[in-house]
């Protein structure tokens, strides 16, 4: 399956569940696997026939520094909302968020979540 990966995007943003946490700006780190069809892109090499790649990142950090949320969980699912309501033609995403330094023992902790497009419409109920 084709797919558009997006390494390493920080996102610097309000984020945590502590009140410490509520009062200042944090690095978050967002990995993107898009599966999509790349095939008219690879045979046009037009740029409309392919997902903007500044777009996508730039959606994936407005929506996230817009919301401030608590828990990366959330921030994820804001994520994977608003790139399967922006792209139709996204088939499924993989995205992992990382939160670096938050706990001294490890380089960073987070979460990774998997969605595809037939799943998003059973649990929505369309």
């Amino acid at each position: 399956m084709d797919a558009i990966v997006i390494e390493g995007l920080k996102v610097n943003t309000v984020v945590g569940c502590f009140n410490w946490e509520r009062q200042i700006v944090q690095p978050l780190m967002l990995d993107l696997m898009i599966h999509t069809n790349l095939e008219v892109a690879a045979s046009s090499d037009e740029l409309e026939d392919t997902l903007n790649y500044a777009e996508i990142c730039s959606i994936s950090a407005e929506v996230i520094q817009k919301a401030q949320p608590k828990l990366i969980e959330h921030a994820a699912k804001l994520v994977l909302n608003a790139l399967f309501s922006t792209y139709p033609a996204i088939e499924s995403i993989k995205i992992t968020i990382r939160k670096p330094a938050i706990i001294a023992e490890a380089n960073s902790v987070g979460i990774r979540i998997e969605r595809h497009r037939n799943d998003l419409r059973l649990s929505t109920g369309e």
